[in-house]
């Protein structure tokens, strides 16, 4: 199997356009975008977009995907419709693989899939789905990156206040996770492409390192020259509290901050021996380098 012609779903969006430009960096494929049309994302002018009504219809969906070795879709799995209509056009126009919007949490722990059943149900279902269609032809590959590090740090995510120095540590702040920044995994869904084999119908684990939010905030505290202000939390604590509200999206990021601040919940996936980076030709890396480009900003 080869994969060249290759076309992204939401590539305006958080991720996306980390995954358009390590795409449109290598010369072996050539890139496309499906956009919706009230979408005001705009893209390089050298690539391709095919407009789309707004309710993804199957003609237009085929339409798109013919001609098309590969599907990426970093689609909010809200997405009206849902993704399995998707997956159904690409089998109509002859993919070979999809790769459905896995990214994030590792769906495949029981625990954390049991802790946010709300969020991560529809991604582990559309998994399911492709498992159920491999004998059409179709392959896939789900990309598992825990938080989008450099985006999560830059809006607070990780519980570190860029503006303020202040940081929110969950227990004693020891918790080794491992994370992705937005251009490794943009880099890593670019190189599965690239060994279409060794990926298909299967998990890869992206990473940019394991740490600890320890180990962010001294990095912190080296990029900017400057103590920071820390306050410890009670991670237990903060489960407690967000399963007791209603739910919204603040819950969410509570339990997911959770999930990697405290072990048994699938954030270490290398330590579980599932990392990808090899697989991927992935580079671990600098910590410190990183920190001082979101300071920087």
């Amino acid at each position: 199997m080869s994969i060249k012609n290759v076309i992204i779903l939401g590539a305006g969006g958080n991720l996306g356009p980390s995954i358009l430009s390590a795409f449109t960096s290598d010369p072996h494929f050539t890139v496309s975008v499906l956009s919706r049309h009230s979408s005001t994302s705009t893209f390089p002018p050298h690539v391709t977009v095919h407009r789309i009504s707004d309710d993804y219809p199957e003609a237009e969906l085929v339409a798109a995907f013919k001609g098309q070795d590969a599907v990426i879709s970093t689609l909010s799995h809200a997405v009206k419709g849902g993704h399995k209509p998707i997956i159904d056009a690409a089998i109509k126009a002859g993919v070979k693989r999809f790769v459905p919007s896995e990214f994030g949490s590792d769906t495949t722990n029981p625990k954390a899939a049991a802790l946010i059943p709300a969020m991560f149900a529809a991604k582990i279902e559309v998994v399911n789905y492709l498992k159920e269609k491999e004998g059409t032809g179709l392959t896939w590959t789900a990309v598992v990156t825990g938080a989008f590090f450099d985006w999560a740090m830059k809006v607070g995510f990780m519980g570190f206040d860029l503006t303020s120095h202040k940081a929110t540590i969950f227990d004693d702040g020891t918790t080794k996770w491992a994370t992705g920044t937005l251009a490794q995994i943009g880099l890593g869904v670019k190189n599965a492409m690239l060994a279409p084999e060794k990926t298909a119908n299967r998990y890869v684990y992206v990473s940019s390192f394991v740490i600890s939010q320890n180990d962010i905030l001294a990095s912190l505290e080296k990029a900017t020259g400057q103590k920071w202000d820390v306050t410890h939390v009670d991670g237990e604590e903060v489960k407690r509290a967000a399963l007791a509200r209603d739910f919204d999206m603040s819950v969410v990021m509570d339990l997911i901050r959770y999930m990697h601040f405290v072990d048994g919940y699938g954030g270490n996936y290398v330590e579980a021996g599932k990392g990808s980076n090899e697989l991927l030709s992935l580079k671990t890396e600098n910590l410190d380098e990183t920190i001082a480009r979101v300071v920087k900003g």
